[in-house]
């Protein structure tokens, strides 16, 4: 059996696809990985549509879509795979045609965000989801703008070796927030300057607390200006880090900032953020929007701080750093690991029966 993986972007930007590859390499199963290097960068292991993205406009990102679409037909068609694993709802409309007609029920569509050209191609989307062996979501929130009758495996945005060493090692650590000052993080990519820029107004200049932005994106930039602009001197910023770097960048953090601007072209109510995992793995509470899909899960398992509006920042970081119990967040971390662990288990198993049926 040969397998195909099919990602419309470079690979550093998702973490997730190591999960596939695990899983193929432990059943001994031969696959391609075909990418599009949009940095211009060389990644191994890839078969690459090498087309640097140089513009915004629609008609021209569109003509780019269709030559990487051709891209993979052609490679499709010369290797004769047995199955496929599409990554983005995106990526699956522009392939439909195609996996209707040559593997149907024969393919995984792996879905981490939406994505707006989902509501022009909503019939098309609809047979994707109906004739794909199974669909991996990253969030059970997605289910509210999914069709109703989808075959849904929820697939954590988490190594599963980082949850295993949190796991072991839980009972070791001891969180305390007893600090003057607030140490509060935002880690990953800087894109949500709409959110950001919301959360600086409320705590800039408040010497309770101290934040810092650890990361990459197109928020960046802006997010400087406007500290510049407005003189702000309790930010700092840390660019671009290593993944195997986190645990050391995150060692004086107090709090993880979660907080996601909520738009229909995001359907932000609905994600889970990578940040909720770290959240959990390095006992860190968070900060999230209320009425969220993150919202349940920090409320169930007490994971940190929600808030309904940007101006209750102030008092509610306060308010839950007098009252921080460690023995019950330390808890809540333990029994939300638990619970994706057991939930990888089943995403496993589903890829693994994926792979073997005839």
């Amino acid at each position: 059996m040969k397998i195909a993986l099919l990602f419309p972007n470079n690979i550093f930007t998702s973490p997730y696809l190591k999960y596939y590859r695990i899983i193929l390499e432990k059943e001994n199963i031969e696959y391609d990985l075909y990418n599009w290097d949009r940095s211009g960068i060389d990644e191994e292991g890839c078969i690459s549509f090498s087309n640097k993205v140089k513009t915004s406009l629609p008609l021209l990102r569109t003509w780019d879509f269709l030559k990487f679409r051709n891209f993979l037909t052609e490679h499709l068609k010369k290797n004769k795979y047995d199955k496929v694993i599409v990554f983005s709802g995106q990526l699956g409309v522009l392939m439909g045609d195609f996996l209707f007609k040559n593997y149907p029920k024969k393919y995984i569509l792996d879905i981490r965000d939406f994505s707006p050209v989902i509501n022009y191609f909503k019939s098309r989307f609809e047979k994707l989801v109906a004739q794909s062996s199974f669909v991996c979501i990253s969030s059970n929130g997605f289910k509210q703008w999914l069709p109703p009758n989808g075959n849904y495996v929820l697939g954590h945005n988490i190594d599963i070796q980082l949850v295993d060493h949190s796991l072991n090692n839980i009972q070791k650590r001891e969180k305390t927030l007893q600090k003057k000052t607030l140490k509060i993080d935002t880690i990953g990519q800087i894109k949500d300057y709409n959110s950001d820029s919301k959360f600086i107004d409320q705590l800039k200049n408040d010497k309770r607390f101290e934040m810092e932005f650890i990361g990459f994106g197109y928020a960046i930039p802006d997010l400087k200006e406007k500290i510049n602009a407005e003189n702000v001197e309790n930010i700092k910023f840390y660019g671009p880090y290593e993944k195997e770097d986190e645990s050391y960048l995150l060692k004086n953090t107090d709090l993880l900032n979660i907080l996601i601007s909520r738009k229909d072209s995001n359907k932000g109510d609905t994600l889970l953020s990578n940040r909720l995992y770290l959240s959990a793995v390095y006992n860190i509470p968070c900060i999230v929007n209320g009425d969220t899909e993150q919202s349940k899960i920090i409320e169930k398992y007490k994971l940190g701080v929600v808030v309904d509006n940007y101006e209750e920042l102030p008092q509610k970081l306060i308010t839950y750093r007098d009252n921080f119990c460690h023995h019950s967040f330390k808890n809540g971390c333990r029994a939300f690991l638990n619970d994706v662990k057991e939930d990888y288990s089943l995403f496993e198993e589903n890829v693994i029966n994926f792979l073997k049926d005839k």
